[in-house]
């Protein structure tokens, strides 16, 4: 019998919790591959590297830069193994955003190919979880694709310290961003917010799975969304790309002010995984847009206002840009500093 994945999409609906983690980590392997080899030399160099980033770091950033209590380089597959319940956050309220009268399983099944959909992905498409510019949880090792790694060193031309110099204080940046305590708290407001608005086809959900499943969600991943959400989830989204946006941005900001000495031309190095033309997995990577605009706030913000209006705004997410004002540093000063100022 062959051994298709959705054959047994139904089987898989009675997995017990709120996400089908058979499901998503079947739909992740499916897409990250067989387990490849790793350069020994180049782990042993990035985890020499990411120690130098957290302490420099620690210098600049306006928050803690933990030490990470080990750094793992590995392959697609290995990545997908240690990350995927990290990204849970994505799944649990696109689960409890599918109402009730929905099908038994429907909505941990969903979630489940969300995420295993997205993980796996994103496994062959970053060097870490930094450059799709989504946290994974917890408080576990730094994670790096080390096969990535590899074809960046390869495909830029650039010394190969160097470039693991940019991964290693691009992911220590990105874990301390995401370890401001209200961070992750606000990321999955965002996401039950988002998941609310969800009106899931189930007849396109099955046309989907029948017709090159996997496949055709990694040509096109655009298409889960395409089953999870229309207009009005649109606000909601852009809440999201917004704040993943100037995440990204505030990331690269540090991570200059850290590293330009160490690192010159660090701009040379930054490029974005993420889809230019802004389609991604709903509740997905920042959008190369957004990553754009992000980075424009906050540089705008800090020549025109100071680092301390720019790192002021790890205080409360009430500071932060809202969509609008991603692109509008007026107006968000106007809002956000003003006020501030006429209350002293």
């Amino acid at each position: 019998m062959e051994d298709d994945l959705f054959s047994k999409l139904f089987e898989l609906f009675n997995q017990p919790g709120p996400i089908n983690w058979k499901l998503a980590t079947e739909a992740a392997h499916h897409l990250a591959g067989e387990p490849s080899p790793v350069d020994p030399w180049a782990a042993e160099e990035l985890r020499e590297l990411v120690r130098l980033a957290e302490v420099k770091l620690a210098e600049t950033a306006p928050f803690p830069v933990a030490t990470a209590p080990d750094v793992l380089v590995l392959d697609p597959r290995g990545w997908v193994d240690r990350s995927l319940e990290g990204f849970a956050y994505l799944g649990e309220g696109l689960a409890a955003g599918m109402g009730a009268g929905a099908p038994p399983g429907l909505g941990a099944s969903l979630a489940g190919m969300q995420v295993g959909a997205l993980v796996g992905a994103m496994s062959r498409q970053v060097v870490a979880s930094f450059e799709a510019g989504l946290p994974v949880e917890g408080d576990g090792p730094v994670l790096v694709v080390g096969t990535a790694v590899a074809e960046a060193v390869r495909d830029s031309g650039q010394d190969r310290r160097n470039v693991h110099l940019w991964v290693a204080a691009n992911e220590v940046a990105h874990r301390a961003i995401f370890r401001v305590p209200w961070t992750v708290e606000h990321l999955r407001d965002l996401a039950v917010a988002y998941s609310g608005t969800i009106r899931p086809d189930p007849e396109k959900l099955t046309a989907l799975l029948s017709s090159g499943g996997l496949e055709d969600v990694e040509r096109d991943p655009g298409q889960l969304e395409e089953l999870l959400g229309g207009e009005e989830a649109a606000p909601h989204r852009q809440a999201w790309e917004s704040f993943l946006g100037f995440a990204t941005g505030y990331r690269r900001c540090i991570v200059e002010r850290g590293l330009d000495p160490l690192l010159p031309g660090i701009d040379t190095f930054d490029r974005s995984m993420a889809d230019e033309d802004g389609r991604g997995f709903g509740l997905g990577p920042v959008p190369g847009e957004a990553a754009a605009a992000g980075v424009a706030f906050c540089r705008t913000v800090e020549e025109r206002f100071g680092r301390d209006a720019l790192d002021g705004i790890w205080i409360g997410p009430e500071r932060l840009p809202t969509p609008a004002e991603l692109t509008d540093v007026v107006g968000w000063a106007a809002r956000v500093l003003l006020d501030e100022f006429g209350t002293n």
